[in-house]
């Protein structure tokens, strides 16, 4: 019964050709379906021979092979098909598991060398992943992987007290969180003077909300840089308001604070004057005495006249040249002439000797005054215009005078 036999060596002999056959047509350059029909041809090929030799009757071989055909051709579609599908399923899980893992890891190092502070939590608010420079930044001491699993509003609770406004703090953390809202570059401020930049994310898988992610960014030296561009642009902009030479403000400033201040006398029904004056023979004092001794007698005009208007609400200013212009808000006419003589009076009695003026041998000043109370049909550099006018009558008249504009004529005060 166990011996050897004849049928049994056809089979075996059988299932070594069919084995060797298929090792051959596995290497053929073909698709793998063709391959996988190649062999279940000639494995019923091989049926057919060892049937043909052990039954002596070719067609009654024939008959079996007939209805095993069908049967093999369906049979083996279907074990090919499900081959190749647990074959994929096992490929890609395996690359999908091993990249999954890789991908783990590389995100895990990065966050745990990252600069800024990063904490991931689960959606029941559990530290999934934490840093040591988040640590760092609230002072939470020991290694931040004991930490994973915690709550993370225990964390926040316990350290706040480290921030400028903690109650804030805590709140916008739980409102954040709520609102499930992203929020990038929202400053915060600790005692230490550090300021970081948060940022919020939250993480979904589809359309499914597994946690959210938080990021701090010490934003300190960028603020700093911040403040110190802002003071220096400040910083250039009083400078181009100011004259180089006498302090005092120039002709742009002047030209922005009479907007300013028409605008606010139109709007009050108040009046404004403007005094505008000169050095008189200033020409003659620079041929005379150089441009040196000019700038210094210019600078000494420019501080009479600061002294002069300092406690009023006056705005003084080198016009050009050896002009100067001065607003007197909520000044009337007599008032403005009160002040434009005692600027007078306080540039002659200062006694710079001036030996080239045909007026007096010291320096000396013309003046010419505006005052209106501004309206709309007149544009605010009328008033300029018209003191330079009165200007002009007080050097045709004979200079070291004042003179006040009328719209009829102008009125001289000689002195």
């Amino acid at each position: 019964m166990f011996g050897i036999t004849a049928s049994g060596i056809i089979g075996a002999a059988t299932i070594i050709v069919m084995a060797l056959l298929s090792g051959w047509t596995v290497r053929l350059p073909y698709r793998p379906f063709i391959r996988f029909q190649l062999m279940n041809s000639i494995s019923l090929l091989c049926v057919f021979f060892s049937l043909s030799f052990l039954f002596k009757d070719i067609k009654h071989a024939a008959t079996i092979i007939i209805y095993l055909l069908p049967a093999s051709f369906i049979g083996g579609c279907l074990v090919y098909l499900v081959g190749r599908y647990i074959c994929i399923y096992i490929y890609i899980y395996r690359v999908t598991t091993s990249q999954h893992k890789k991908l783990s890891k590389m995100f895990s190092v990065m966050v745990q060398n990252a600069k800024t502070g990063t904490m991931i939590e689960t959606p029941e608010r559990e530290v999934a992943v934490i840093n040591q420079t988040f640590c760092d930044i609230f002072d939470i001491p020991g290694p931040p992987n004991q930490y994973v699993g915690l709550k993370s509003n225990q964390l926040f609770l316990s350290h706040a007290p480290m921030l400028k406004d903690p109650a804030r703090f805590l709140k916008t953390v739980e409102s954040t969180v709520y609102s499930k809202e992203s929020i990038v570059d929202e400053e915060i401020t600790f005692i230490n003077g550090k300021i970081y930049a948060r940022d919020y994310i939250p993480i979904y898988e589809g359309h499914v909300y597994i946690g959210h992610y938080w990021e701090y960014r010490d934003i300190t030296e960028k603020k700093k840089a911040e403040c110190d561009l802002r003071k220096a642009n400040k910083k250039l902009e009083m400078l181009s308001m100011k004259d180089g030479l006498t302090g005092l403000n120039n002709r742009r400033s002047l030209d922005k604070q009479l907007e300013i201040e028409w605008e606010y006398a139109q709007k009050e029904k108040e009046p404004l004057s403007f005094l505008l004056f000169d050095i008189d023979y200033f020409k003659a004092y620079n041929d005379t005495y150089g441009h040196i001794q000019g700038d210094e007698c210019l600078k000494e005009v420019a501080n009479i006249a600061k002294s002069v208007v300092f406690d009023e609400p006056a705005f003084v200013a080198r016009y050009g040249g050896e002009e100067f212009g001065i607003l007197l808000p909520r000044a009337n006419q007599y008032e403005a002439i009160k002040m434009a003589e005692a600027i007078r009076q306080q540039v002659e009695q200062r006694g710079i000797i001036h030996q080239a003026s045909d007026v007096f041998k010291c320096v000396t000043i013309s003046v010419g005054i505006m005052t209106v109370v501004p309206s709309e049909n007149i544009p605010p550099i009328s008033i300029v215009h018209q003191a330079d006018q009165a200007l002009y009558e007080a050097k045709r008249t004979g200079q070291n005078r004042i003179s006040v504009y009328s719209h009829h004529k102008e009125a001289d005060s000689n002195v």
